[in-house]
């Protein structure tokens, strides 16, 4: 097998490793709502310092070798911390604490009390077996598109890290035990620490890119999300209406929209106060979503007015949804400590086949119907047909 210079081969992944801590350290510190790279940058910090111990010792190991390979093995522990938080869990803070003194433990019985050292290393790389597997597990998935792939491309790494160390662990277990008194020269010790550091390195760098698309991702939804209540601001209406309206018309499949706005909100602020007031929109928001179907889209279209549009869907049957909906804002009181504050909205309705699909033509004609609600008495539903009838009627 060939010689590899191992403490340059390592020095230099933990060098650019470490460069990668800093570029996770300060995008956690300018992005607080992002979890996870605070646990990865300093997992690699622990792992650098872990193999500092190891690398300078690895001839001869004595007393630093034990918190080196224990450090080692809680650094990858807190990639699973980190892991953990970007995908929404909570983390789990023992698991890198009991990994460390479950390392020391071992390393200390069978290095200083039984110095057996071959037993040493088959029972620590299990252990980071244990890891790298649960590591795999957590990155696994299904899901297409760039995160998929880098999540899939990451779950790889582990995964083979975790082949890598069950082969060290057999390996140890067959040579012979005089090998271990010149740690440095045992061959495969010498590709387990290259493909360790590399590998780690390229995690490391699979990490930056989750949290560059997780950001983009964020900043996306700034941009098309209304952050009062959480749902698509006018931007975000439009851009799904017309994702919407291209599907429905290459198929030939109505589309019906439905404007809703609250009645005498005004009174509401000033009776209330506008925090109130904001209360009531994010209370509306979410009973408006809870009687639409998954497939519809709901956006706040500007004030008090709420937008909705409805795929496959006809004038008669959007009349129907907006009545349920408002029953449900009539009889859904926004509960604040002993007051309940009532609303009621009036409700537009048109649809492709009267409008077209053109999404300002849409709105305009919902727009029309909703204004004909309100000046009919308000807290009503009226379609774009209805006032359309009425008027050639007056006339």
């Amino acid at each position: 097998m060939p010689k590899f210079d191992l403490k340059t081969i390592i020095f230099m992944s933990m060098l650019l490793t470490f460069m990668l801590s800093m570029l996770l350290a300060i995008t956690r510190s300018h992005h607080k709502e992002v979890h996870g790279p605070g646990y990865w940058a300093v997992g690699n910090l622990v792992i650098g310092l872990g193999m500092v111990l190891v690398l300078i010792q690895l001839d001869a190991p004595k007393m630093l070798f034990l918190p080196g390979m224990a450090l080692i093995g809680a650094g990858l522990s807190l990639y699973i911390n980190g892991i953990q938080s970007f995908v929404g869990k909570a983390p789990n803070h023992r698991i890198p604490v009991t990994v460390f003194f479950l390392l020391i433990v071992i390393d200390a019985y069978f290095m200083l009390m039984r110095h057996d050292i071959r037993t040493t290393v088959i029972l620590g790389a299990i252990i980071f077996v244990a890891i790298y597997l649960y590591c795999a597990r957590l990155t696994f998935s299904r899901d297409e598109g760039v995160v998929g792939n880098l999540y899939w491309i990451t779950s790889s790494l582990y995964l083979l890290m975790a082949i890598l160390m069950l082969g060290r662990a057999a390996y140890a277990s067959q040579v012979s035990v005089e090998v271990f008194d010149s740690f440095a020269a045992w061959p495969f010790n010498a590709y387990t620490f290259m493909f360790g550091a590399v590998s780690q390195f390229f995690i490391s760098s699979l990490f930056v890119l989750m949290l560059s698309y997780k950001l983009n991702q964020n900043l996306e939804s700034i941009a098309t999300v209304d952050e009062l209540t959480s749902v698509l601001n006018r931007r975000g209406l439009e851009d799904a209406a017309l994702k919407m309206q291209d599907i429905c018309k290459r198929i030939n499949l109505s589309m019906a929209v439905l404007l809703i706005d609250i009645d005498h909100f005004k009174k509401v602020n000033d009776q209330y106060g506008h925090l109130s007031g904001d209360d009531v929109l994010r209370h509306l928001a979410k009973v408006i979503a809870s009687v639409l179907r998954s497939s519809d889209v709901l956006g706040r279209y500007g004030g008090e007015e709420f937008c909705v549009f409805l795929p496959n869907t006809t004038e008669s049957d959007a009349i129907g949804l907006a009545e349920r909906i408002r029953e449900a804002i009539e009889t859904s009181p926004l509960k604040m400590n002993s007051t309940n504050i009532k609303t009621t909205v009036s409700i537009g309705v048109a649809d492709s086949v009267r409008a077209g699909y053109d999404f300002k033509g849409l709105v305009a004609t919902a727009d029309s119907a909703m204004y004909g609600a309100k000046n009919g008495g308000r807290n009503r539903v009226m379609s774009y047909t209805q006032i359309t009838r009425d008027t050639k009627l007056r006339a």
